[in-house]
């Protein structure tokens, strides 16, 4: 007989569904990201929400400026992204979200054992910039640039 909590998993969230864009879900981030059942669902599918608004602005914004020279064709606005340029987006969406709730993480898991490493503000970092290192990728830019001041 076993007295340990197991926690029931929420229903999965389904992010972005209707705008064109590829569709994300908080089961395939919890799956890709190795998060743990007992985080909300909702918080989650929030901070997905945000990651998915933060890059389709920066994505946006680029085209608005005129670089039309990318690697996706455009239809009403939103880009037909291949196979692989949409695993290259969903990365950089699910690790955008997983820098943003770090925070939230290690509030959560308080544990006094092991190096909790959701308090590292260094990896938080690394992994947003694997984010930003995916959606130069997906604009066809390398990996750092040089902006004119």
């Amino acid at each position: 007989m076993t007295f340990g909590f197991e926690h029931t998993a929420d229903d999965s969230i389904e992010i972005d569904a209707y705008s064109g864009w590829p569709v994300l879900s908080t089961e395939e981030f919890r799956n890709h990201r190795r998060i743990p059942e007992y985080y909300e669902e909702t918080v989650i599918a929030d901070s997905l929400n945000r990651s998915v608004l933060e890059i389709q602005q920066q994505i946006n914004n680029y085209i608005a400026k005129g670089n039309t020279d990318v690697s996706f064709t455009l239809i009403d606005g939103v880009p037909q992204f291949s196979q692989s340029q949409e695993s290259v987006y969903r990365g950089a969406v699910y690790a955008r979200s997983h820098s943003d709730l770090m925070g939230y993480f290690s509030a959560v898991d308080q544990k006094e054992t092991g190096n909790n490493k959701a308090e590292d503000v260094e990896q938080q970092n690394q992994i947003l910039a694997q984010s930003n290192r995916s959606i130069r990728l997906l604009l066809g830019l390398g990996r750092a640039g040089v902006h004119s001041l």
